[in-house]
């Protein structure tokens, strides 16, 4: 299968992350139901690059979306299964975890044939134009406008106070996700190998959060999330994933990803305010006993 790089029209892709863990087992239908309802919605939304939808256990539920565009991902929240079922969703919710990210650097294979990672260099900003040149003086007595205006002259929520000062607070940790493809009599092996992933990296202290998952059949994922984006970065150059990429053929991707903002909390784990603990992080069901 030939490779494709997807690109947005700023030049940036748009990942987000999402984990629920539910009051109880007896919440897991309904959510079940939930899940497929949105993953229909997603086959239908514009602007959706990839998703999976995965279940990690009887009361943990995770997904993955990449947008083109922040604009076609905040249509799709507003907007059909999802945006019907979300204020039931809440009342079965112990927590929820969300977290924005952008496709670093680091990447190995492709995501059922598209690599998501930046092109080589960056992304080539274009000219300013003669008219934007222009009305520099009058944007510099407007601070804040300013920096949310493209070289282009055209407003983009990433380079606003509010983008900048939600970056700010997650800045320096990171995410990595991989998935393996596989028939689907395969799906027990593929999961084994990542659950063995995750127990080997939990020795692991800059590992803050894991979890592994499985979407549709023959589809199983890991997340995690550390504590400094150059050990997620560091991560896709182990000699596990080359092995792994080898082992699994076009069926295998895995990616660095760098925050952008978050919302709730992962058991307890805020990465906003705990970034810049040190040493082992506690059970929060047990931290207080």
């Amino acid at each position: 299968m030939s490779e494709r790089h997807v690109q947005s029209r700023d030049g940036e892709l748009l990942a987000v992350t999402t984990r629920s863990r539910l009051r109880g087992a007896r919440f897991f239908p309904a959510m079940l139901l939930a899940s497929w309802q949105v993953r229909r919605q997603l086959t239908r939304t514009g602007g959706l690059v990839r998703s999976a939808s995965l279940v990690a256990g009887p009361t943990e539920f995770w997904t993955v979306t990449v947008w083109r565009s922040r604009h076609a991902m905040q249509e799709f929240i507003r907007s059909g299964a999802h945006g019907r079922i979300m204020w039931r969703v809440s009342r079965w919710l112990d927590s929820l975890w969300l977290m924005r990210w952008r496709p670093g650097a680091a990447e190995a294979g492709a995501w059922d044939g598209l690599t998501l990672a930046p092109p080589a260099g960056g992304r080539q900003e274009p000219q300013v134009p003669t008219e934007l040149e222009a009305r520099r003086p009058a944007l510099r007595q407007l601070p804040d406008l300013q920096a949310a205006i493209g070289s282009d002259g055209s407003p983009r929520y990433g380079s606003s106070q509010a983008a900048r000062r939600q970056r700010g607070q997650v800045q320096g940790t990171g995410g990595t996700v991989v998935k393996i493809s596989v028939p689907a009599l395969r799906t027990p092996t593929a999961l084994a190998e990542l659950v063995r992933l995750r127990r080997r990296l939990r020795a692991d202290g800059d590992l803050l959060r894991s979890v592994v998952g499985l979407g549709r059949p023959g589809e199983a994922c890991f997340l995690g999330v550390w504590r400094d984006c150059g050990q997620a970065a560091r991560f896709i150059d182990e000699e596990w994933v080359h092995q792994a990429a080898e082992r699994w053929g076009a069926g295998f991707w895995a990616g660095a990803w760098l925050p952008e903002n978050e919302f709730g909390h992962w058991d307890g784990l805020r990465l906003r305010q705990r970034r810049h603990h040190r040493g082992p992080l506690r059970d929060p069901t047990t931290a207080d006993r």
